[in-house]
């Protein structure tokens, strides 16, 4: 159970380093680490040791060979409109418009080394008549992948590096079929999604049902594009962001839906029921409607480790074992950091196995109550459940997200019946007859279950302190807080709470001694913050870089209205603006380089998105456009002392395949 740990510490520091090593670098250490450990089993300590740091370099290497494999090209520059024809890997219906995914590409205008693997592009508007595979015409702005926001903060480049994607756009003008799909170019469950949400669409026709439309469409179809930000955000502050991820709780239904109800038919033919072993048959039955279900969805990482697990518990069946427990979730874990490592540093991953491992190791040994009432003791797992996956992914959703939703245990408490008894049954029951067309009373029934779910999601996120914002944790505190959940769930002998209890200890020093950025600059320079020693955040424009505002606010655990421009708090002209800190330090954000020269000589920290002169020497700190293009967004922290620290996004993430600088 400890080898995915292991593989995930490899991968680990695969992707925390700075500097791309030499392929032959993991590939040599495993060899030698092998070796050692073969020639050494006699020797227990010792084996287990060389045994260990064996695992560590599979995992090391396996990330190694998934960056060399993938080997996305990235667009290094941005273009303006030009002409781009390329066939389309991936349609993504959103709530304003739409996203296609384009290969195979031809671009004007553009070098032939500087084309990009995939390009995703975003039409303003629904385009009727797409396929995948179809080849097509159109012009577009074309962008290389944006860079985080400020160290530390998510990483689109490397996200979108490992799904093949080396440059994003917008289309610009009419868009020209030149090509419809051809024999094998083509993604059957694409074109199966597509149709299920035309359908969808058909019925859930009616402005009021827009809702519930996307998602119904989320549920089975498992795109969450079409579900609007409000309603996504309510979703979120209730506790219920779950239940629209298709995983563990949908795949079982779904498993266990096909399973039970196979088994009951074939038992009304008794020739059948008393000769063969039916149940087995049932398992079958259910692995292969499981598959085809996960398939359909989009096979996301929470998908693909629940199939697994499914999976692993029909095989038991088949093979008269019983197998859940938490070997079939390192299984499940060894299987996705082997084939995709990149996904061990996304909150996916993360938030589903912690839920799913805190809870097969909860009830593993929990033994229920004979006497009680069935209703009382399914409320009471329900809640059970609600709390220990909710104590298990709060710190990955404080670390990813900076914010907890303090009401989500009584919210699940009515919206997980209404998923598992109307919502996915029916909904799955409407699949199944939407050949037939005979889906409108499932429909009817599953969009009544999803109106009372977004009442619940409504109500909840309406209450007083629904969501409580964190300031941003660093990644020594989440190493520490996901140590000691391992020491709990894992371990069996005496030490099991006193690791526990020192790895979260160790975990809660970091946490408090964790600093937050004073100054945060964007990688462009086009947009500033400064939080107060009041802990208000100031920011220098409210107009543009909607993302970059709200990704600052919510690693500093603020909310939206808590913003603040420069020309209501600091000393403002049309030239820049002026702080002067508890330090006496007197900060400059330059606007002009007409005044370049004269913040040179006041300024102990000048930022301006200008290059600065070569004789601005006064300035203990000097960021410019030329430190901005070379290391991308900058943090600032001064100290009660006054001494200056920076970091910058290259500082964090170095040059690695997917890292792009300069990029504005």
């Amino acid at each position: 159970m400890w080898i995915p740990v292991l593989l995930a510490v490899g991968i680990a520091f695969y992707f925390g380093i700075t500097t791309e090593l030499p392929t032959w670098t993991g590939l040599t250490c495993l060899f030698i680490s092998g070796l050692t450990t073969y020639y050494l089993r006699d020797y227990y300590i010792v084996f287990l040791s060389t045994l260990s740091l064996t695992i560590i370099f599979v995992g090391f290497s396996s990330a190694q060979l998934r960056t060399l494999s993938v080997d996305t090209k990235v667009l290094p520059y941005s273009v303006g409109a030009t002409q781009i024809q390329g066939r389309i890997a991936k349609i993504i219906p959103e709530e304003k418009g739409i996203k296609l995914v384009l290969d195979n590409l031809q671009i004007s205008r553009l070098r032939a080394d500087h084309i990009p693997s995939r390009v995703r592009l975003h039409a303003n508007s629904p385009i009727s008549n797409l396929k995948t595979g179809q080849w097509i015409k159109t012009r577009a702005v074309l962008k290389p992948l944006p860079q985080p926001v400020s160290p530390h903060a998510f990483d689109f480049q490397r996200y979108a590096y490992f799904k093949g994607i080396g440059a994003i756009g917008f289309i610009y003008g009419n868009l020209e079929i030149l090509k419809n799909t051809e024999d094998g170019q083509y993604d059957l469950f694409a074109e199966l999604r597509q149709s299920v949400q035309n359908r969808l669409t058909e019925f859930f026709h009616k402005p009021k049902d827009k809702d519930t439309l996307s998602l119904a469409t989320t549920f089975l179809t498992g795109s969450k594009g079409l579900i609007n930000e409000e309603t996504m955000e309510n979703v979120r502050k209730s506790g219920l962001a779950h239940l629209l991820a298709i995983s563990g709780l949908h795949i079982g239904l779904v498993c266990a839906l096909f399973f039970f109800c196979v088994r009951f038919l074939l038992s009304l033919i008794p020739a059948l029921a008393l000769r063969y072993p039916t149940k087995k048959w049932a398992a079958v039955f259910a692995i292969a409607a499981t598959l085809f279900f996960t398939l359909l969805t989009g096979a996301s990482v929470p998908t693909i480790r629940a199939f697994i697990m499914s999976t692993i518990v029909l095989v038991g069946v088949l093979l008269d074992r019983k197998a859940i427990s938490l070997r079939s979730v390192a299984w499940a874990a060894i299987f996705i950091l082997i084939l995709f490592p990149e996904s061990l540093m996304g909150a996916s991953f993360q938030l589903s196995f912690a839920a799913v491992t805190a809870l097969i190791a909860f009830y593993e040994h929990r033994k229920p109550s004979p006497s009680r009432p069935k209703i009382i003791g399914y409320i009471g797992d329900i809640f059970s459940s609600s709390l220990i996956a909710t104590c298990a992914t709060t710190p990955f959703a404080a670390y990813h997200f900076n914010r907890v939703a303090l009401w989500g245990i009584g919210a699940n408490l009515l919206a997980i019946p209404l998923t598992v008894f109307l919502i996915m049954p029916f909904g799955l029951a409407a699949l199944i007859l939407m050949p037939f067309h005979l889906e409108a009373f499932p429909l009817w029934v599953m969009g009544n279950g999803i109106s009372a779910l977004l009442w619940v999601a409504n109500e909840t996120a309406g209450l007083p302190f629904a969501q409580i914002n964190i300031s941003a944790l660093n990644d020594f505190s989440l190493i520490f807080l996901t140590l000691a959940g391992l020491c709990l769930c894992l371990l069996k002998s005496k030490i099991r709470f006193p690791a526990f209890a020192i790895a979260s200890f160790i975990a809660l020093i970091v946490i408090y001694n964790n600093k937050q950025p004073d100054i945060l600059i964007s990688g462009d320079g086009r947009i500033s913050a400064i939080q107060t020693e009041s802990g208000e955040v100031v920011v220098s424009q409210l107009r543009r870089a909607a993302y970059t505002r709200e990704n600052w606010l919510r690693r500093w655990g603020k909310d939206e209205n808590q913003l603040n421009s420069f020309e209501q708090q600091l000393a403002c002209d049309r030239q820049g603006c002026l702080l002067r800190n508890r330090n006496g330090y007197q900060i400059i954000f330059n606007r002009h380089s007409m005044a370049l020269n004269e913040d040179c000589q006041r300024a102990d920290i000048l930022i301006t998105p200008q290059h600065s002169p070569a004789v601005c020497t006064e300035p203990q700190l000097i960021i410019d456009q030329h430190s901005l293009k070379h290391s991308g967004a900058h943090a600032i922290y001064i100290d009660t002392t006054g001494q200056i620290e920076m970091e910058t996004t290259r500082d964090v993430r170095g040059q690695r395949p997917w890292t792009i600088y300069g990029n504005h």
